[in-house]
């Protein structure tokens, strides 16, 4: 028997992995909340001691589709703030404005 609920006709891995991002965000004790930027949603807005995180979550952007969907978030803010993608991919996909995370490297940390 499958105890796993979902709503739709498949088991969504990125809304899981945001849910995991969102709860480690709080226990590192940031405050949280979605942040939306000239109609362009990002998955969370961090904040902790005066910092502020703006933090992209994605199962993999390997493919190219998921690549530009994920980093297009980011076009339109500017660099005072870190701009940090999460993925399970194990690729470094980092770029000169975001940082990217694997995942298990993000919750072995103790703060971003």
């Amino acid at each position: 028997m499958n105890s796993i609920r979902t709503l739709g006709p498949r088991y969504d891995l990125t809304h899981n992995l945001e849910n995991a991002v969102l709860n480690e965000l709080i226990y590192m004790g940031y405050s949280v909340a979605v942040f939306i930027s000239k109609g362009r949603e990002i998955d969370f807005r961090a904040e902790k001691n005066n910092k502020i995180y703006l933090i992209q979550v994605a199962y993999s952007v390997a493919e190219d589709k998921a690549y530009e969907r994920e980093f297009s978030a980011f076009a339109d803010i500017d660099n005072s703030v870190k701009k940090i993608l999460i993925t399970n991919d194990d690729i470094d996909y980092s770029s000169s404005t975001v940082y990217h995370y694997r995942l298990k490297d993000f919750l072995a940390m103790d703060e971003l």
